[in-house]
């Protein structure tokens, strides 16, 4: 809050200047503080750091959905646009199967699936608090899903495409900004090609808020808070996501150095949090946040796949009705499809294109790598569900209880 109260006016000034990093160098910060996050006992940074943010998160959802319900906004954006068929300014590919992956966190994540089995329980006091934080947590997600849309659908066509692509790209779009300047100078940055979603949200809720008469005052402290509540977002998928990949690198080198898959031994701790946070941090560092988001959008989708997988497995263990199976795998059948489809495209036409502007062999060989690790977890599946559907399913929940 200070920050947010003090920034305005130390703009410009020697203070200011050495406190506006560049993103080089916030990309060595960040794989820092996520390797103590990852290292250091739960109860020491990552769970009171979420702890506090979670009043910061509650109480934006909280004034978001008043506002918008208080001002009720008028959408800006016609019912189909231009890039109906694909081909815009902000995802350059096909609607599908690229709408469903660019929709992820809103709809079905495969990173709330595992990396919140991998820390929500060190956090949860009793086993019957994990449906109310799990399923909630993705209600939570879906209701910040609508807020970026409403905020969206909120702004002018010609100033939402002004700030989410290069002003190169914009130029050729032909259209004109409307409201643009005059949010520039009531925010008190240049807004145009501030590409990502965080941008977005935060400047089509502060237009949205200037309705209210004494808000125009605060606009530019709103659109920073609103920033920071983002940020609190990021560092949360930091934070919990390098430490399940702790865990995980222990868990598999532990079955060739078995001190290792203890996961109280320090120096095991240090070296997979080094490991997982040099290996993200190279990503990030030698590329840029356009060419990962997509990256980790195919492999959410994929992880999301695998979740489903993994559910229909368990129910078919322990239901008493395995028709109860169709929950998972109707989901299952599209989800598989589309995010296999949509790396397919990306390796094809990006990765591996020279011609292309995310052009990085590294990318294409992780996106193979995860497709086909997710078809053999797939094949396996199947042949485990064989074997389980010839167990009686008495002797199934027999086994179960």
């Amino acid at each position: 809050m200070a920050a947010i109260l003090l920034g305005p006016n130390i703009q410009g000034t020697a203070l200011g200047d050495l406190l506006t990093l560049e993103a080089s160098t916030l990309a060595i910060i960040l794989p820092i503080y996520a390797f103590f996050a990852a290292a250091l006992p739960v109860w020491l940074l990552l769970a009171p750091r979420d702890y506090l943010s979670t009043f910061m998160k509650i109480g934006v959802f909280a004034a978001l959905i008043i506002g918008v319900f208080v001002v009720n906004p008028e959408i800006q954006f016609p019912a189909f646009t231009e890039f109906i068929n694909g081909g815009g300014p902000i995802v350059a590919g096909p609607v599908w199967p690229f709408i469903s992956i660019t929709i992820a966190c809103g709809a079905i994540s495969g990173f709330h699936a595992f990396v919140g089995s991998g820390t929500t329980p060190k956090m949860l006091n009793r086993w019957s608090d994990i449906k109310s934080v799990g399923f909630g947590a993705m209600l939570v997600e879906c209701v910040v899903a609508i807020m970026a849309l409403i905020a969206a659908v909120s702004l002018q066509p010609g100033d939402y495409f002004a700030i989410n692509s290069t002003p190169e790209v914009f130029q050729t779009l032909g259209m004109e900004t409307v409201h643009l300047d005059e949010l520039s100078e009531e925010i008190g940055i240049n807004l145009e090609g501030r590409t990502g979603g965080a941008v977005t949200l935060a400047v089509g809720m502060t237009y949205i808020f200037t309705e209210i008469p004494f808000f125009d005052k605060l606009a530019s402290f709103f659109f920073q808070f609103v920033i920071m509540f983002e940020a609190v977002f990021i560092l949360t998928a930091i934070d919990s996501g390098t430490r399940v990949a702790r865990y995980l690198i222990q868990d598999f080198f532990g079955e060739f150095y078995k001190p290792l898959k203890r996961v109280d031994w320090l120096p095991g701790n240090i070296f997979a949090s080094a490991l997982a946070c040099f290996i993200w941090g190279y990503l990030l560092y030698s590329g840029d946040i356009g060419s990962i988001w997509a990256l980790f959008g195919v492999s959410n989708q994929l992880m999301a796949s695998i979740g489903l997988i993994i559910g229909a497995t368990v129910v078919l263990k322990i239901a008493d009705k395995r028709w109860y199976m169709w929950t998972c795998l109707v989901p299952l059948a599209y989800l598989y499809v589309t995010v296999n489809v949509a790396g397919y495209w990306m390796v094809k036409n990006v990765y591996l294109n020279p011609a292309s502007a995310g052009f990085s062999i590294l990318n294409g060989i992780l996106s193979i790598t995860m497709l086909i690790l997710g078809l053999i977890i797939l094949v396996a599946a199947l042949k485990k569900w064989r074997e389980l559907w010839k167990i009686p399913q008495a002797e199934l929940l027999k086994r179960s209880a």
